[in-house]
């Protein structure tokens, strides 16, 4: 049988998430990005980089991108759109794919983390970051932030979407978020779910700092506002690996 994120990131994933696209990038990562340079030749990865729209944004900064997914149909929209800009892409699971120490930059973005029931499971995403890095290297994590959602979150909605219909409910069951979608098309119905383990800042703090991460900026959105417990929509942690 398999995993939830396996069966979920497919050509459905891009049809009712296509708003998700370069804008969107930018002004997610506009704001964040300032403190940290982005010097032109730079080599970056993108962990879990998905149809690779912040690859490609920091592609035009002048970096050199790699980005690795599991997902072959995201893989494919990635390369799709790419165009000619220094990206490379690889499939993979971020778990297991072998990195080596050579990027001065890493990223984990849109709560691309938490996929996995077991907590050393997860962590391996900062143990892979970590690994990528040369010493001084920078490390941006951006997460949901779990008391936003517990007093924010949508029970269900329903939309219609270039002829799908899409409904979603959503609700937290031990500690994870939990989406349920179903999309109906003519006759057919797909089921998907998308279930995130939820961290608060200290959890993700520990997490880093046992792997040589020291964090130098928190944020609670994309805007680089100061971090509010339940009033801030994300968790971003802008990291440095400590010189050896």
């Amino acid at each position: 049988m398999k995993a939830w994120y396996e069966e979920h990131f497919q050509e459905d994933y891009l049809r009712v998430y296509d708003h998700r696209d370069e804008t969107k990038a930018a002004s997610e990562l506009n704001a964040i990005m300032e403190k940290i340079p982005l010097t032109p030749g730079a080599k970056a990865i993108d962990l879990c980089c998905g149809n690779g729209r912040h690859a490609r944004w920091l592609a035009r900064k002048g970096v050199d991108v790699t980005g690795i997914d599991l997902s072959p149909a995201l893989l494919k929209k990635a390369i799709e759109l790419t165009n000619g800009l220094a990206v490379q892409y690889q499939r993979g699971d971020i778990r297991n794919v072998q990195i080596r120490k050579e990027y001065d930059l890493a990223f984990n973005l849109f709560t691309s983390f938490g996929y996995f029931p077991d907590d050393e499971e997860n962590e391996l995403i900062f143990q892979q970051a970590a690994s990528a890095l040369k010493p001084g290297g920078w490390f941006v994590f951006d997460y949901l932030n779990p008391e936003y959602i517990k007093q924010h979150i949508v029970p269900r909605d329903e939309t219609v979407k270039d002829g799908l219909k899409i409904y979603q409910e959503r609700s937290i069951q031990d500690e994870f978020v939990v989406k349920r979608i179903s999309i109906v098309e003519g006759d057919s119905t797909r089921r998907y779910m998308e279930k995130v383990k939820m961290y608060q800042e200290s959890q993700l703090r520990s997490m880093m700092e046992a792997h040589g991460l020291q964090i130098h900026a928190f944020y609670g959105d994309y805007d680089a506002s100061p971090f509010q417990l339940e009033a801030s929509p994300r968790q971003i942690f802008i990291a440095q690996l400590a010189e050896q």
